[in-house]
């Protein structure tokens, strides 16, 4: 009988990622920040497929890029780091299995850390003065002050109080008695209409390069494509009437990548 449970599939059927590396979980959230992160992490360091998630109750799409065709969930790599990309957020009902089927492959390839990236709306602090653009958050499935001080020394703030939702909570909770440590970096986000936030994407490959000495990325191109997106966004409202009532039909379409 087959099994229902989701199930990480290496592409050779031999694991790429060596023991010691690193594993970036990188699911859609507020601002597409995480997934616009992964797939610049992917094309900067020209990562290839390595592995991809058999799951029961998988969207019923296939992800197509530069004529190639991709499952919903998959996972790029080298030898020292992983990323698991997807366009789609898991169904709730697959939420906790997919995250211990994360942990469990990320045990049996013995990775140093599984790290979530996740963008927030609106800040998990409480103050405006407290929550600055762009600021980004740590939080530790488990306390490992060695640990922390790495993040906090790369300047990530740690999350005292909040709640976190979706994979990157599963992930955390289901981390608490697992041996691998886990911990989710969280990016202040903006979710304006439905565009992606670059800058948040760029702030959180910054955190990652200074966490991660196998990150060595130029997030100048997509700061740069941020400022080109938020002109364009700012010359439509401008143009817009001030009385006209706003029509989705005449919006640009909101695209994940650019």
């Amino acid at each position: 009988m087959q099994s229902t449970a989701p199930r990480w599939v290496d592409e050779t059927g031999v694991p790429l990622l060596e023991p010691g590396g690193v594993l970036l979980s990188c699911f859609p959230s507020a601002g597409l920040a995480a997934t616009v992160a992964a797939h610049y992490i992917v094309q900067a360091l020209g990562l290839p497929r390595i592995g991809l998630f058999e799951l029961p109750d998988t969207p019923p799409v296939a992800i197509i890029q530069s004529g190639k065709v991709h499952p919903p969930v998959r996972v790029y790599g080298r030898k020292d780091l992983a990323v698991i990309v997807s366009e789609f957020p898991p169904p709730l009902a697959s939420v906790g299995s997919l995250s211990r089927a994360i942990l469990d492959g990320a045990e049996s390839r013995r990775v140093r850390l599984v790290l979530a990236l996740e963008g927030v709306v609106p800040q998990p602090l409480g103050t405006e003065e407290e929550a600055a653009e762009e600021s980004v958050w740590a939080v530790l499935a488990r306390s490992d002050p060695a640990l922390m001080r790495t993040f906090q020394a790369a300047g990530t703030r740690a999350l005292e109080d909040g709640v976190i939702g979706g994979l990157s909570g599963s992930l955390l909770v289901a981390g608490i008695r697992r041996t691998v440590p886990v911990a989710v970096t969280l990016v202040s986000a903006r979710a304006t209409e439905g565009y992606p936030d670059h800058r948040a994407a760029a702030a959180l490959i910054e955190a990652l390069d200074r966490i991660l000495p196998e990150l060595a990325i130029d997030t100048g191109p997509l700061r740069s494509q941020a400022e080109a997106i938020e002109k364009a966004l700012r010359e439509a409202m401008r143009r817009r009437p001030k009385s006209a009532e706003p029509e989705s039909s005449t919006e640009p379409e909101p695209t994940m990548y650019q």
